[in-house]
């Protein structure tokens, strides 16, 4: 049976994951997009692309970053007892505080 062990920080983590798959995800729909374009059929169009996805790679790398802290953070609870257990939780019982 697999332990699941939530901190304050596993909502957070969660929501971090979830907009650099979006944000990895967008960049290859519009590096695919690019594929079969020449900068000679719209330069303005094909440089924009360019300058977009170099944005998305930065928002990427500090989204990256911000995951790895978090992550650390996540840990550290774990490892200072700071966390719930929700293997042993039932799933009908309300909120409860991480605090």
């Amino acid at each position: 049976m697999r332990v699941l062990k939530v901190t304050k920080y596993s909502p957070i983590l969660h929501e971090l994951r979830a907009s650099w798959g979006v944000l990895q995800a967008g960049k290859y729909l519009l590096a695919e997009s690019m594929q079969n374009r020449s900068e000679e059929d719209d330069f303005f169009a094909y440089q924009n692309a360019v300058a977009e996805i170099g944005r998305i790679e930065r928002k990427l790398d500090i989204l990256y970053d911000e995951i790895q802290a978090i992550e650390l953070l996540h840990q550290a609870a774990i490892l200072t007892g700071n966390y719930e257990d929700l293997s042993s939780r039932k799933r009908s019982n309300g909120n409860t505080s991480l605090n």
